[in-house]
């Protein structure tokens, strides 16, 4: 087998205002859990990509090493964890809302050049092989719908880009979309999202660290249920946990292989 990760976190942007405190922490310890806990991942198969190191390019160029010479029997893993938003979207036709679920890398600035779209990942998705175990966790918001708003309190904050709103559709129109093309079609693995796409996704101090809420719960129902309850279960615990600890958040999964273990 030829077990791979790729584990995206993001606390530090170039704007203070978008500053976050848990996500590299997140990735930190969904690491050790896939690595050193479990030891399905073998440290050298596991890439982070952190802060100024997150830009657009980075990830998709990662996301490719991920995704080469995958065949049936391995197991591939994809965490991003930072601020999320969304965006006027370039298939009109097909969003009814129209609007994009976006990712924000470390270098996002409003342009199609620095934003990864929901689309954008569904057609890098595509190329994963049938019989290839792939999980893909998104601690972001508007997180549910990619197939941290201002702070709240000293203790949480949310993964929502400040500025996002600002970028007009006139701008996202005035640039090419060149050869990128949609793909409708269900996802080849499982996506485990904080939130649904309306909703905001919490960067929290808990028991005096901080993480992503759903991050921090999602491992932990892994570590007492993993290896006996479907992916699919595992979230619905998470989001009990969520709704018991304060936090206004409907995690959600989707994709063909929900309803198996995170490991195979």
């Amino acid at each position: 087998m030829n077990n791979k990760a790729l584990l995206v976190g993001i606390n530090k942007y170039p704007d203070p205002r978008n500053t976050l405190m848990g996500c590299v922490n997140d990735i930190l310890d969904m690491k050790y859990f896939i690595s050193e806990k479990n030891k399905v991942y073998a440290p050298e198969n596991i890439k982070m990509l952190t802060n100024q190191e997150a830009t657009k390019k980075q990830i998709v160029q990662q996301i490719k090493w991920l995704l080469e010479g995958a065949q049936a029997g391995d197991q591939l893993l994809f965490q991003y964890s930072g601020h999320g938003a969304q965006a006027p979207t370039l298939f009109e036709t097909i969003e009814k809302d129209g609007l994009d679920e976006i990712i924000c890398p470390y270098d996002f600035d409003g342009s199609n050049a620095t934003t990864i779209r929901d689309k954008e990942f569904a057609q890098l998705f595509a190329a994963i092989p049938k019989g290839v175990h792939f999980v893909w966790i998104s601690d972001s918001c508007h997180a549910e719908d990619l197939s941290r708003d201002p702070i709240q309190s000293e203790q949480v904050h949310y993964r929502y880009f400040a500025g996002a709103k600002q970028y007009s559709q006139e701008k996202i129109k005035l640039e090419t979309v060149g050869s990128f093309a949609p793909i409708i079609a269900p996802l080849n693995g499982a996506l485990l999202s904080a939130c649904a796409a309306h909703q905001l996704s919490a960067d929290a101090l808990i028991h005096n660290r901080y993480n992503g809420a759903f991050t921090y719960y999602l491992l932990k129902n892994l570590v007492q249920y993993g290896a006996s309850k479907p992916m699919e279960l595992i979230v619905q615990l998470a989001h009990i946990d969520l709704k018991h600890n304060g936090f206004e958040q409907d995690p959600q999964t989707e994709g063909l292989k929900e309803q198996q273990l995170f490991f195979m």
